[in-house]
């Protein structure tokens, strides 16, 4: 809102010339909407453990038909007043790399203080990644901000883990993408764990259960038939310090063609269960078994 008071003077004729004026206070008061507002912002997760989909529910407040664009992705056209869904797959933030010295924190009162810093300052690098523009074509363009409007639960969707895990298949990195190998050939899996919280963790015990999806909703655990392990089926992770990464090794032999998932979970009566599920978040591990060369 912007309020003002502009004062005149004027003059003419004989009173001109005499020398004599009037003063007129003129009143002013102008409110200013924005062209483009969110009315929800949510997170869905993305195919890759590193990555999400920020949800934008986008509103155009003008009379006028406008295009919001973010960064490179394609732009959503709006008509007057309406009201669309946006997703923007981001990569997620590593927001404990933001500095913070001891005199910064020596400027607020308390915890909770601080802490509405530390998101109003998460906010303002995710804004600036998204790079949200609006453009009325041929009228004039601006910028669209999400600044004031992610809550603690969509921040934390937004974050990298403290534990970050890989799942690599004879080499190759299962984040998006499945990993081929031919039936009979012994498949070389390795689960590594990169350890980015201030704290040691594990040691962990972690066991691989292979599945076949129907995709209709079933998923066949049946299949020692079809997956034999090399050895045993439980990994073994030991204690990582600090900025440390440990990895273990196993293998699996495909004995049938088709598509196949590994679903890795962690032993409950070990270290596990004492960190929040969320430090947890391993990559889906699809392989694809192949016809054997002759």
């Amino acid at each position: 809102t912007l309020e003002a008071v502009l004062n005149f003077k004027y003059s003419g004729g004989p009173g001109h010339v005499e020398g004599y004026y009037r003063n007129l206070a003129l009143g002013l008061h102008v409110e200013v909407e924005p062209s483009v507002f969110f009315t929800r912002v949510s997170t869905l997760p993305a195919t890759s453990t590193r990555q999400s989909h920020l949800l934008l529910d986008v509103f155009n407040s003008t009379e006028h038909e406008l295009s919001v664009r973010a960064r490179s992705d394609e732009e959503l056209v709006l008509h007057a007043g309406e009201c669309q869904r946006m997703a923007i797959q981001v990569d997620k933030f590593n927001f404990e790399s933001f500095p913070e010295s001891p005199a910064d924190k020596g400027q607020f009162a308390n915890s909770k203080q601080l802490e509405e810093e530390r998101q109003e300052a998460r906010g303002l690098e995710i804004n600036s990644k998204l790079d949200i523009h609006w453009t009325i074509i041929s009228f004039r363009t601006g910028e669209a901000s999400v600044e004031g409007l992610l809550n603690q639960l969509v921040l934390e969707h937004l974050q990298l883990a403290p534990l970050l895990w890989d799942v690599l298949v004879d080499g190759q990195a299962c984040d998006c993408q499945a990993a081929a190998c031919r039936v009979g050939d012994p498949v070389r899996l390795e689960v590594r764990l990169t350890n980015r919280s201030p704290r040691s963790v594990g040691p962990f015990a972690l066991s691989v259960v292979p599945f076949q999806d129907h995709q209709n909703g079933v998923h066949n655990y049946d299949l020692h038939h079809a997956v034999s392990f090399v050895g045993s089926g439980t990994f073994y992770l030991d204690k990582v310090q600090p900025s440390g990464q440990v990895a273990c090794l196993g293998a699996l032999l495909f004995l049938y063609t088709g598509d196949f998932f590994l679903h890795i979970r962690f032993h409950e009566d070990g270290p596990s269960k004492e960190l929040p599920p969320s430090w947890f978040c391993l990559p889906s591990v699809h392989v694809r078994a192949l016809e054997a060369q002759a």
